[in-house]
């Protein structure tokens, strides 16, 4: 097949999934070619002769009207992969409406994309991980932190973190831009702040020096969202893959579709900030029981939750 990915305009992140997705499509023989998202002249003539048994994108926000008019006159499959939902329905509504097939990493943007277009092939899709990029260490490594958070400062993550500062004698890293403008005691000998967008590299590094990884997820409500039709988010983040490549232990805020993916034997979920902080004190002073549960969940993201899983699947909705 021959595959038109349009890039999402995004940076940070995005780079690196698109260059996955890109790795993964050719891994299975297919042809690919990258375009901007943005309407160039001579785009139609461009596409018209590659003839793309394909045409996806991510996200979507940011392509433009006239480069969307020139792929739907192509006549080839318009497929989008949303990969922010469900925290910006109140534009990804009218966005879904030009494509063919959505996929969605959320279950509570799947039931919403299906009760409003009914008659549209929606499915439930979340983003895989890299083992390329996120992978255990060469050799053993010595802990540089007892407890890891990795992401933006939501007012959750800011008050577990605040939790485990105060109630806790464990050091801490924070990772991600505006922490330290929303975070307390940035004095103390056990915190360390790191106050900007890492590459993937450096995430892998921070969480195999880390004895544990909490993964505590957005909110629905955030206020910076926009999701005034306020669709709840059902499903796990991308970033639980992540540690779980990485060979990490990671204590996950217990989201609805935690049990579709990994089992209770792969990944200790917990249901409050108090809960969490005493799962954290139980779990650091069992190095053994932290190894086998994270020696699981390795192990079921490997067979699983790459990559080649995610685009084996999009094919498979495709052909």
């Amino acid at each position: 097949m021959k595959i038109l990915l349009i890039s999402s305009g995004y940076k940070g992140i995005y780079p690196y999934i698109e260059q996955a997705i890109e790795k993964a499509f050719m891994f299975y023989g297919h042809t690919i070619y990258k375009m901007k998202p943005v309407y160039e002249q001579g785009i139609m003539e461009k596409v018209i002769d590659y003839k793309p048994d394909l045409i996806l994108t991510l996200v979507g926000f940011r392509i433009e009207k006239t480069l969307m008019e020139c792929l739907k006159k192509s006549g080839s499959p318009l497929c989008i992969w949303m990969t922010e939902d469900p925290f910006y329905m109140d534009k990804t509504i009218e966005i879904v409406k030009d494509y063919h097939y959505v996929f969605t990493i959320d279950l509570g943007a799947l039931e919403f994309y299906r009760r409003m277009f009914p008659n549209k092939k929606v499915h439930h899709l979340p983003l895989g991980t890299d083992p390329s990029l996120y992978k255990p260490p060469d050799s053993p490594v010595q802990y540089s932190y007892d407890v890891c958070i990795v992401g933006y400062p939501y007012p959750e993550r800011i008050e577990l973190a605040n939790n485990i500062l105060n109630k806790t004698r464990f050091s801490l890293v924070l990772v991600g831009n505006r922490w330290k403008t929303h975070i307390r005691n940035e004095l103390s000998e056990r915190l360390t702040v790191i106050n900007r967008w890492v590459v993937p590299e450096t995430v892998r590094s921070l969480f195999n020096r880390s004895k544990i990884i909490l993964n505590p997820h957005r909110a629905f409500d955030f206020e910076k969202n926009s999701n005034t039709l306020r669709i709840e988010n059902k499903s796990i983040n991308n970033r639980t893959f992540d540690i779980a490549s990485c060979g990490g232990f990671q204590l996950i805020s217990n989201q609805l579709d935690l049990k579709r993916h990994f089992r209770s034997e792969e990944i200790v979920s917990y249901t409050d900030h108090t809960n969490c902080v005493e799962l954290i004190d139980y779990y650091i002073n069992n190095e053994s029981e932290r190894n086998q549960y994270s020696k699981n969940a390795y192990e079921r993201v490997l067979n699983c939750h790459t990559f080649l899983h995610r685009i084996q699947y999009i094919l498979e909705q495709i052909i």
